[in-house]
């Protein structure tokens, strides 16, 4: 299984993050929404963009009111990837909060047809790519020199390869 999960990580790196057009990339299973493997690999830095363990935000209610609430990014995403919207505590990725500012049940790259989620924060964002079976996030930073449409092109590259191949 480690063997798996590093050809995992080796496959974000080479389709996302070596051209530098992401920072970070993760890949998770649309049944829980975890991440399974995370990019850049060198002493796992992956990882620390893209995941946070479970932590305590203060989020705005409807009413304009601030509540505690209990911040699991697994969840988050997983709710995303099936309802194209966040749940109702935000979508956090990396103990980072992302608007949803753009979804599209059928984009289509070449033969290919995927679920795609666009994602901002102040000068970055992730442009997300749901499978049959995965979720794939691609990570960028306006401050790194990188773009969501450069982000975005490599990451629905890397998803359609993904879908040919039965995820």
């Amino acid at each position: 299984m480690a063997e798996e999960e590093a050809s995992w990580d080796q496959s974000l790196e080479e389709w996302l993050i070596t051209e530098g057009y992401c920072y970070a990339a993760g890949m998770a299973q649309l049944e829980d929404g975890a991440f399974y493997a995370a990019a850049p690999q060198e002493a796992e830095a992956g990882w620390g963009f893209i995941f946070k363990e479970d932590h305590e935000e203060m989020i705005m209610q409807d009413d304009m009111s601030e509540k505690k609430m209990t911040i699991n990014e697994a969840t988050a995403l997983k709710f995303a990837a099936e309802n194209l919207k966040a749940p109702p505590e935000g979508l956090w990725l990396g103990g980072q909060k992302y608007k949803i500012t753009r979804t599209d049940k059928e984009y289509q790259v070449g033969d290919q047809t995927f679920i795609y989620i666009f994602a901002a924060a102040p000068k970055k964002g992730v442009s997300i790519a749901v499978t049959k079976t995965q979720i794939i996030c691609a990570f960028f930073d306006e401050e790194k020199g990188q773009t969501a449409g450069n982000c975005t092109k490599a990451l629905a590259a890397y998803a359609e390869w993904m879908v040919t191949e039965g995820y």
